[in-house]
């Protein structure tokens, strides 16, 4: 119940946007018992974040086809993670704490840590890619996943300023319209056919 009022209410009014007072008093618990699971704000919004994240990578799991090829695949968890985060208000907070997590944050921190999971995932995804003979094969995946989550990152934090988050299908498509053609392989210029 914590988790999922915070998040609720991160998504609206940001980290800065909302008091350690607010959350107890929008979840109705007394202060002793919100206490005795977080003692500071950061805290909340560390947990509320990391249950979302993992929510969100969960649903994606589940309605990518895990046949599919890896562009087709990388392009579905794109797009779909977009609609997950605009139509769902919890998991809206995905976007809206994760800049500004990020800049409270330091090296090594849990937040820190957090990233890993995407980076970790879409370094997977490439590493098949390369393997299949979809990626070119001079692609770094650790390094390939880092950029292509930098990109994710700043389309985020450009979709909320923009738009506050309204925008973020069209900024995906936007990002993906360079991104393919510059993972597959292939002659330049030349689009791979598609499915």
């Amino acid at each position: 119940m914590i988790i999922e009022t915070a998040a609720r209410a991160f998504a609206e009014h940001g980290f800065e946007g909302v008091s350690l007072n607010e959350l107890v008093a929008a979840t109705g618990m007394s202060k002793g018992a919100f206490y005795f699971h977080f003692s500071t704000k950061e805290e909340v919004a560390r947990a509320a974040f990391r249950s979302k994240q993992i929510e969100l990578i969960e649903r994606l799991a589940v309605e990518v086809d895990a046949n599919a090829d890896v562009v087709d695949q990388l392009t579905a968890i794109l797009r779909h993670r977009a609609e997950l985060v605009s139509d769902d208000p919890s998991l809206h907070c995905v976007i809206r704490l994760g800049g500004e997590l990020s800049a409270r944050s330091s090296p090594g921190s849990d937040y820190a840590s957090f990233m890993e999971t995407a980076t970790d995932t879409l370094a997977g995804l490439i590493r098949r890619a390369i393997r299949s003979g979809e990626f070119r094969r001079q692609l770094d995946p650790e390094a390939t996943a880092r950029a292509i989550f930098a990109w994710i990152v700043g389309m985020d934090s450009l979709s909320l300023l923009g738009s506050a988050g309204k925008d973020l299908a069209q900024r995906t498509d936007e990002v993906l319209a360079l991104l393919i053609p510059a993972l597959i392989t292939g002659p330049p210029g030349k689009e791979r056919r598609r499915r």
